[in-house]
């Protein structure tokens, strides 16, 4: 368990805070933060971030600047004043240290506190570490769950390792080039183990060498970062998963006659997901950082070289034998079929809408250098080269009078076709006391059809942060011909063939403040343009604006009430109803119906995004009792956004929580939530409308090791045509309603 300091409690038990992300983070540790993404409070991408920072920890002793940046609810000028204090101090003992040094106040530490951890100076056992197990059911389920497996350990000479195994069950097996079908095959789901992470590392002062998997990232995210930090620099080792909301249908499976699990007609029913990763860099990495020269000046070094096998979206295919470009709407350019092979079936079905695993091989290698004349100012200079190498043929297979598949990407997919692709990048920065300056530009490489060979990208950030405030004034420009898959900069919602950071021109103002110990604001205002025409996008010089506000009152310990509002315009010059609505990222998939009332999305009929979204929240938190012997939180929101459905008025979608905590003991935590969505209140026959109620227990019987149980009954509400049969009235899916179990074992030793 991460130090959570019991004086600083004393001083003020308030909830976490947060400064540099799009809302206050609520979060004590890694249920509240998906539990915050589930309420819709933070993106994927924060979700990520703080997923990240909360299982790996930051240390207060090493950490750089960049790194205790990312921790919720610090400044630059608080980052600062912890750097000076250490440096003076020589090691942090106990983080209520920096509270008595006003390096930080006592509502940071208690946000600070489950991000933050303190490694030891010299261990006193040779060998550490902490294993973490995770595994839940769904009532109704055909096959055994999904499991996770993890652990991390230290060792003598400077030694670390750690992996994290899964199993799956809606993966499907590697597809294989059949000659006769002359087509893609798959022998369809299994129980299929898997090994996205294990790291062997070597990390003794300012050098470390990294063998296994691993992520990094520099400067402005903008020529490689694949990360999930918001100010990433240097190579970074996570066990990070995702543990996806809904169930998943077991049907995906189209054709006559049809196989599998939709063989006896049962099309709507669902099971456990399986767990979300990221495939990261696999291969070697190293770095050397802040090698002295004298006289202030520093360099810092980095490397790697990745093979790594990737999965895709079977729809993000297309064959050259058939197809010159992808851009055509020719039926030759359409993604392949991947067959679903069974038995004497081989042949007759297809599979529909699944991940295609291990489809390809990444060979990948480059590296950062950057230097410090002095304390204020640093140079960088970053780049890579990759090269994507499909092979689904199987050993001995003979070719066909047309040769084996050339397998390459759709114009919209996150990687260019056409082969090897890369960036160059240079950045600066600059620290003039409470400013910070920061720059980096960046120019892709790549033999995408129509792409001219990749283009330019830059991004300026600039920070004011005077004690109790924090001022952010960014600009952005991604040119139409930038396309980078490991670029990851700040961006409009909207994707540009397969890139968010694409065809984007625009400014972005963030502000936190504290206006006293009663009071606190938090704003952001982001607008942009598209520079260039895009035919799924917009024409040229659409406008875009986001905007966010949220203002909380802490003067009172027993109770702390909140209000934002969140406003979101797609194409300021347009205020027409009927498009979809801001926020959308249209992924083209190939569909034959609008069965259900779902609108379902063609991806040769692209259609303008570019509606509107309002929102007004509230939340209120109660803390009748003292010790935190019980919690009560209510948090809720109206949405009135467009929607392709209506044309001549706004969707309106209501949403509310409730939530009941108690520590009755050191030892137990307690937790009931329960969640009403109704998502178009007008109409229950169109989108969801749902009951989601869950019951959670975790118990601590010592110190490093944490068994938690969560139940789940999930109740659905709406008469869509895919949740209840009206004419037979009995439910269309199954299970229904849903009742799921999930286990969490963690221990550390010693």
């Amino acid at each position: 368990m991460r130090p959570v300091i019991a004086s600083a409690i004393l001083l003020l038990s308030l909830t976490a805070r947060a400064a540099i992300y799009e809302t206050v983070v609520n979060a004590d540790d890694e249920d509240d933060v998906f539990n915050m993404y589930q309420r819709g409070d933070i993106s994927t991408e924060t979700a990520d971030t703080l997923l990240e920072l909360i299982r790996e920890g930051v240390d207060l002793n090493s950490g750089s600047r960049e790194r205790l940046y990312d921790l919720p609810g610090l400044t630059y000028a608080d980052v600062d004043r912890i750097i000076a204090y250490r440096t003076q101090k020589g090691r942090i003992e106990d983080p209520a240290e920096l509270v008595g040094a006003e390096a930080i106040t006592a509502e940071q530490l208690i946000q600070i506190a489950p991000f933050i951890r303190l490694d030891a100076a010299q261990p006193k056992w040779p060998v550490s570490g902490k294993v973490r197990a995770v595994s839940q059911y769904t009532a109704g389920d055909t096959v055994a769950p999904p499991a996770m497996l993890s652990g991390t350990f230290k060792g003598p000479w400077d030694l670390s390792a750690g992996f994290m195994a899964m199993t799956s069950r809606r993966i499907p097996a590697p597809v294989k080039y059949d000659p006769v079908l002359d087509a893609l095959v798959t022998d369809g789901f299994r129980y299929m183990p898997h090994l996205p992470r294990f790291f062997l590392q070597w990390q003794n002062s300012n050098r470390k060498v990294i063998v296994g998997t691993f992520t990094l990232g520099f400067a402005e995210r903008l020529t490689l970062d694949n990360t999930r930090r918001l100010t990433p620099k240097g190579i970074y080792l996570t066990n990070d998963f995702r543990r996806p909301i809904d169930l998943t249908r077991t049907c995906r499976v189209s054709g006559d006659p049809i196989v599998g699990e939709c063989e006896g007609g049962e099309t709507n029913r669902y099971i456990t997901a399986d767990y979300d990763w990221r495939e990261v860099f696999r291969g070697i990495a190293a770095s050397l950082e802040n090698l002295d020269l004298g006289d202030q000046r520093s360099l810092s070094m980095y490397g790697f070289l990745s093979f790594q096998s990737r999965s895709l979206y079977q729809y993000e295919l297309f064959d050259r034998r058939y197809c010159d470009d992808p851009n055509s709407t020719d039926e030759s350019c359409k993604s392949p079929t991947v067959y679903f092979n069974a038995g004497a079936n081989t042949g007759a079905s297809r599979l529909t809408f699944s991940t295609l695993p291990y489809l390809f091989n990444e060979l990948a290698g480059g590296g950062h250098v950057d230097f410090k004349p002095n304390y204020r100012f640093r140079f960088g200079l970053t780049g890579y080269a990759a090269a994507p190498l499909f092979d689904v043929v199987a050993p001995g297979t003979a070719a066909p009078f047309n040769g084996y598949p050339q397998l390459d990407f759709q114009e919209w997919s996150r990687y260019p076709n056409g082969g090897p692709f890369g960036a160059i990048g240079l950045d600066g920065q600059a620290v003039w006391n409470e400013l910070n300056f920061h720059l980096e530009v960046a120019r892709s490489f790549d033999r995408s059809v129509g792409n001219q060979g990749g283009g330019f990208a830059a991004l300026q950030r600039t920070t004011w942060a005077p004690k109790g405030h924090e001022v952010e004034l960014s600009f952005r420009y991604y040119d139409n011909h930038f396309l980078n898959p490991y670029a990851r900069p700040f961006s409009g919602p909207d994707e540009e063939s397969g890139q968010r950071a694409r065809n984007e021109l625009g400014a972005r103002l963030r502000y936190f403040g504290r206006w006293s110990r009663d009071w606190e604001f938090k704003s952001r205002v982001d607008f942009w343009m598209l520079p260039f025409d895009s035919p799924r996008v917009g024409p040229a010089g659409m406008t875009n604006l986001f905007a966010v506000a949220r203002l909380d009152f802490t003067g009172w310990k027993f109770f702390e009430p909140a209000v934002w509002v969140d406003l979101r315009n797609r194409n300021l010059a347009s205020s027409t109803h009927g498009k979809c609505a801001p926020g959308t990222i249209v992924i083209p998939i190939r569909v034959n119906s609008t069965e259900g009332g779902d609108i379902l999305l063609n991806p040769d009929q692209p259609f303008d995004c570019s509606g509107d979204f309002y929102r007004v929240a509230e939340r209120l938190e109660f803390r009748p009792l003292p010790n935190r012997l019980l919690t009560i939180i209510q948090q809720g929101w109206l949405t009135w956004k467009d929607d392709i459905r209506y044309k001549d008025r706004f969707r309106l979608d209501v949403q509310t929580w409730v939530e009941v905590r108690s520590e009755p003991v050191d030892w137990l935590d307690l937790r009931l939530r329960s969640r009403y969505l109704f998502q178009d209140v007008n109409d229950n026959t169109y989108l969801e409308q749902s009951l989601w109620t869950t019951a959670e227990a975790v118990w601590t019987p010592r110190k490093g090791t944490r068994l938690g149980f969560r139940y789940d009954l999930y109740v659905w509400l709406d008469r869509r045509r895919t949740t209840w049969n009206e004419l037979d009235g009995v439910p269309a899916r199954s299970p229904f309603p849903e009742h799921r179990l999930l286990v969490d074992l963690r221990a550390s030793f010693p």
